[in-house]
């Protein structure tokens, strides 16, 4: 029974995102005003008390703002009287005053007894679909709960650090983050400097549509180095611009492109130009673990692409030293960029490792030249780095990051930035949803009013009270068949708004229920009515496979015949067809690769491999071949023995169309007796070269093999192999014995 309701402001984050707040506690109703004064009056009789088992039912819920909530009531409780009416004013007419007061003392007597003996059973707190919090608490939910997660902004645009995340987080989103480091290394990046270095970026991120990511971002650093001129370099107004695209692949995999594009201003001296261009166009990827092993919380990020630009050309009157170079991120190479990170999403905390890495391209002789003078190889000198750190959401929809970037370059090369020993990052994202809806929470209370009567009789029956959800998003789902199995009663429906349902009254003791609805799997759920007592469920449905379609038709001479055909492969499927069969007989199977099996009595069985989409629809149409009357082909332990040769051109690899038949021969054998797999060994006579006739034997065999698969045999189950004038069959003296050598045979290799 609904007996509150209340609208909130909107809450941002997504239902992936989180924080450590607990939900808002429900609203407590508004009490009823008291009576206008008047002069006293007996008090109206008090109304009977309900019977022990039943229940009045609740009328619809208002809002703060006073308008009722559809869709918002329940059966199964009591709910606090509404405040009555405001009484007339006296002044105008007296006796509309005393009735009126009448009637509010009257509803005061009829409330105190209707509170007498009420005991509160159960209270949950809901929320319409659409409304949902935004920001649920995470700190108590199980390590591995899937709203544990965090979809927040890195360095540029969704992702972890500097990695990129294929994983876009709903739309409509808006994520503003803005990112810092801080350095102060000695010896670095030449021995006896001291290096300082602060920067930021400031960005937001938004997602327009689903799967479409666009983000933008503004970056400045200042760096101190005793080794510099000046010493102070700034760099000020680095602006990327970037756009993603990426989507779900597979389960728990999502892939995409990222396309990044900057413009990089130099400030320092004079002899640095305005700006440098730079474009990193990258592939990316994100699984999720949990999909396939739900007790391991990872998820792992990949990106791999390029990184183009023009930096090198930031300084044309001289040439800058290594803590130069650093100061003011000129890269004098294109890199090839990798990038990998690893983040397990805890209830309280994100940690997550991180690993970089920009191969420089176009090097000469993979070597560079370090500040001494000395070569050194480019591998050892580009950008590697390892970062540790963790995110944490302190404030709703407010989340801090943390990590240590550890350097793994040993040494510093011209023309590559040097990678600094330790560098400390931080940074924050504030995620907003400009166009998310006001959330609407209501209080589901059921109560028991107990009522002392001299010959009161025991309850016999009860309702079953429950919310359908689906199983993977634990949306409410409306219009759910729900049908009492065996009660002799009429099904009841889901709510369309709630999910909610109620059953009729059901006699004390188990009761099977079942819900379905088209695109779900049927689930079948078995309570205990405890009589007079309304008992509280929820059900989980699933999603059912979209299915694909078949239409099946076989036939002999364009007469349909009666057959049996077996769909193989993500699951096993057999249809009959019947003989003259006016119509295709209709399958259903799941989406997938199948090689459908087709025998009949008295035909040549027949094999194909077929490829349909989830939900897609294929005719498949058979033309069998009747068995001959004079078999050609024999199955023997080990072997398939034909009684006539397969017929090719002379001295080539073609096969003669009058050895089609025997060939469709060895396919019914192969189908029928579902053999695993075949080699196809061919052989020739002694005449001519050893290097030719191993390579016709090859050949021949190759071509009978390719034959087989085209009339459908899996390519897995079959092999060929040649072996020349080896292995002869009788003396090559005759020409008899040379075209009882020109042969091919059928192997069996596994049955």
């Amino acid at each position: 029974v609904l007996v509150l309701a209340g609208s909130t402001p909107a809450r941002a984050q997504a239902g992936d995102d989180w924080t450590t707040f607990p939900p808002t506690p429900p609203i407590d109703a508004a009490p009823a005003p008291a009576p206008a004064p008047g002069p006293a009056k007996p008090a109206a009789a008090p109304a009977p008390a309900a019977p022990a088992d039943t229940v009045a039912p609740a009328p619809s819920v208002t809002s703060d703002a006073g308008t009722a909530a559809p869709g918002l009531q329940e059966w199964g409780a009591t709910e606090t009287p509404a405040p009555a009416p405001a009484p007339a004013p006296a002044d105008r007419n007296p006796d509309a005053r005393e009735r009126v007061e009448a009637r509010l003392r009257a509803a005061e007597a009829a409330a105190g007894d209707a509170d007498a003996g009420v005991t509160l059973v159960s209270k949950a707190e809901r929320f319409l679909p659409g409304t949902e919090p935004h920001s649920p608490a995470t700190s108590q939910n199980r390590y591995n709960a899937k709203e544990n997660l965090r979809v927040t902004a890195g360095a540029a645009g969704i992702g972890v650090l500097d990695v990129s995340s294929a994983d876009l987080g709903p739309k409509g989103l808006l994520r503003f983050y803005a990112n810092g480091e801080y350095l102060n290394q000695g010896n670095f990046p030449v021995r006896g400097a001291t290096d300082v270095r602060t920067g930021g970026t400031f960005g937001v991120s938004f997602v327009p549509v689903e799967n479409i990511e666009a983000y933008l971002s503004y970056a400045a650093s200042a760096n101190s180095s005793s080794r510099s001129s000046p010493t102070l370099i700034q760099s000020l107004g680095d602006i990327t611009l970037g756009g993603k695209y990426a989507r779900r692949l597979a389960a728990g995999f999502d892939g995409g492109v990222d396309l990044r594009l900057t413009s990089f201003s130099g400030v320092g001296n004079q002899s640095v130009s305005r700006f440098a261009l730079g474009f990193a166009p990258k592939l990316v990827a994100t699984y999720d673990l949990r999909e396939a092993v739900p007790e391991l919380p990872l998820r792992v990020h990949a990106n791999l692409g390029f990184i183009l630009d023009s930096t090198g050309g930031l300084v044309k009157t001289f040439t800058l030293n290594s803590a130069e170079e650093f100061a003011l991120g000129v890269n004098r190479y294109n890199r090839f960029a990798f990038g990998a990170a690893v983040e397990a999403p805890l209830p309280a905390v994100t940690p997550f490792l991180e690993y970089n890495v920009a191969a420089p391209l176009g090097v000469a002789g993979d070597q560079l030249i370090g500040p001494d003078g000395v070569a050194v190889p480019a591998a050892s000198a580009m950008a590697q780095t390892l970062a540790l750190g963790l995110k944490v959401t302190a404030v709703k929809d407010l989340t801090l990051a943390a990590a240590m970037d550890f350097g793994l370059a040993r040494y510093v090369g011209a023309g590559v930035p040097a990678t600094p020993p330790f560098d400390f990052r931080f940074g924050a994202s504030f995620n907003i949803d400009p166009f998310q809806r006001g959330e609407t929470r209501f209080v589901e209370t059921l109560q028991e009013r107990k009522v002392e009567t001299a010959k009161s009789e025991a309850p016999k029956t009860s309702k079953v009270s429950g919310t359908v959800v689906d199983a993977a998003t634990h949306k409410p789902i409306p219009g759910v068949i729900v049908a009492m199995v065996g009660a002799g009663l009429p099904p009841v429906a889901s709510d369309a708004e709630t999910g909610h349902f109620l059953t009729h009254e059901l006699p004390g003791g188990p009761v099977k229920l079942s819900a379905s609805k088209d695109g779900y799997k049927a689930a079948d759920t078995e309570v205990t009515v405890e009589p007079g007592k309304v008992t509280l469920i929820e059900v989980a449905l699933e999603a059912a496979v979209k299915r694909a379609h078949f239409d099946v038709t076989v036939a002999t001479k364009k007469k349909p015949v009666a057959a049996t055909v077996v769909f193989k492969g993500p699951v096993e499927q057999r249809v009959v067809t019947a003989e003259g069969a006016a119509a295709p007989t209709p399958a259903e199977v799941p989406g997938g690769t199948y090689h459908v099996v087709v025998t009949a009595e008295g035909y040549l069985a027949q094999t194909r491999e077929v490829q349909v989409a989830e939900s897609g629809t294929m005719a498949v149409a058979f033309d069998l071949t009747p068995e001959p009357k004079k078999k050609l082909v024999i199955l023997k332990e080990n072997k398939i023995e034909v009684t006539q040769q397969v017929h090719f051109v002379t001295g080539k690899s073609t096969i003669m169309t009058d050895s089609y038949a025997l060939l469709a021969q060895v396919v019914d054998v192969i189908v029928k007796n579902d053999l695993k797999k075949l080699r196809v060994e061919g052989h020739t006579d002694n005449k001519g070269g050893k290097a030719a006739n191993q390579t016709l034997s090859e050949g021949r065999a190759k071509a009978v093999a390719d034959y087989l698969v085209s009339q459908g045999i899996d390519t897995s189950r079959i092999e060929s192999a040649g072996f020349g004038d080896s292995r002869p069959v009788a003396p090559n003296l005759t020409s008899r014995g040379r075209e009882l050598n020109r042969r091919v045979e059928f192997v069996i290799v596994e049955r």
